[in-house]
């Protein structure tokens, strides 16, 4: 586990209005965060603590949810806990300010969000912390030094797929490199490091379009370079395609390079192990969705008077040739989300899919 200091940034906004779908997941009262670490439950014992999540219905963020809904009402935290999940749509970063303001009007204890953006949400969190209301980054970074973080650490996420491409590219050194959303701090944050990682290692990027976090967009993109660009050595495609990529070299009938993916959707495990013998190679980096789940521990501890590190940064998850089959689940869908489980926390997949709503 890494740790980096970013930079506080307090903007004061007006909250902005907007329509959302919000989630009681459990019934109960709230109270003040008491002086001094720590907040005291409400009447019934339980801690409030809302979620905000400002990609609806995207299968990773959907598996996050599932996951931290899933620890919420395990033995060890279904009398402590009650959630409010709030979503908001197109990774708006005015949508999510506004749902967290929601959040603080109606008294919540902490407040968890996966960032849309790296300052979107500066003035939820100003009014926040002028309250005493603790706000954690979960999924990924935020610049404000009153935020704490639980995230993959995506940056490394970036280079470990990199370098492993340059270690199984051949002779040919020409490359496809495919983005993920862009705008969205864990792209904008790792994308830089990625191309120069592969560049400086000798690669050359001879084509580039963006994955949009989907495998069909992933496909489509990949199919659009191949019939200009056929004969490159290797593609890196950040934190999706592992799936997509592949498909468009076999519809295209080009024999397969080295892939660097990363969704975790159950196919790109599969994929490994049925075209592995017909010289697909692979390395799907991935963070774990149920990092939501860690999210959710660390505040309980932290509401509960407990000390927690500001910044944690957890490494990502590889899927490769030599462990595709630990991970590919039959009886799954292509498009099934893994990384559903967090070291240290043991959920299990019975008691996640109670809670996902994902395929």
């Amino acid at each position: 586990m890494a740790s980096s200091r970013h930079t506080k940034r307090l903007v004061q906004a007006a909250g902005v209005l907007s329509a959302v779908m919000a989630i009681t997941v459990l019934a109960g009262c709230t109270s003040a965060p008491a002086e001094g670490g720590g907040s005291t439950p409400g009447s019934d014992g339980k801690f409030v603590i809302g979620f905000e999540q400002p990609l609806g219905g995207q299968a990773w963020r959907e598996m996050g949810l599932a996951s931290l809904q899933a620890l919420a009402n395990s033995p060890e935290y279904k009398d402590k806990v009650e959630l409010k999940i709030v979503r908001t749509n197109d990774n708006d970063a005015a949508q999510q300010n506004a749902a967290m303001q929601n959040l603080i009007a109606d008294g919540v204890d902490l407040i968890l969000f996966d960032p849309a953006s790296s300052s979107g949400a500066d003035a939820a969190i100003t009014q926040a912390t002028a309250q005493g209301i603790p706000v954690i980054a979960n999924g990924g970074p935020y610049d404000s030094e009153d935020v704490y973080v639980v995230s993959t650490d995506w940056a490394n996420a970036g280079t470990i797929g990199a370098n492993w491409l340059l270690d199984n590219l051949g002779s040919n050194k020409n490359i496809a490199v495919l983005e993920g959303l862009a705008g969205v701090p864990l792209n904008e944050g790792s994308m830089p490091g990625v191309i120069d990682t592969l560049e400086k290692g000798g690669a050359t990027v001879v084509a580039q379009d963006t994955n949009g976090w989907n495998e069909a967009t992933a496909q489509e993109a990949m199919s659009t370079i191949l019939r200009s660009n056929p004969d490159i050595g290797g593609v890196y495609s950040f934190l999706t395609g592992g799936q997509g990529v592949p498909e468009a070299f076999k519809a295209a009938g080009i024999p397969f390079v080295p892939v660097v993916g990363g969704s975790g959707y159950n196919g790109e495990a599969c994929e490994l192990v049925e075209y592995g013998s017909e010289g697909l190679k692979g390395d799907m980096v991935f963070g774990q969705p149920a990092i939501y789940a860690k999210g959710l521990e660390q505040a309980v501890a932290l509401l509960e008077g407990q000390e927690i590190e500001r910044e944690q940064y957890f490494p990502p998850l590889e899927i490769t040739n030599e462990n595709a089959a630990d991970y590919c689940l039959t009886d799954k869908p292509a498009n099934f989300q893994l990384g559903y489980d967090f070291p240290g926390l043991d959920l299990k997949l019975d008691d996640v899919l109670k809670y996902y709503s994902g395929s």
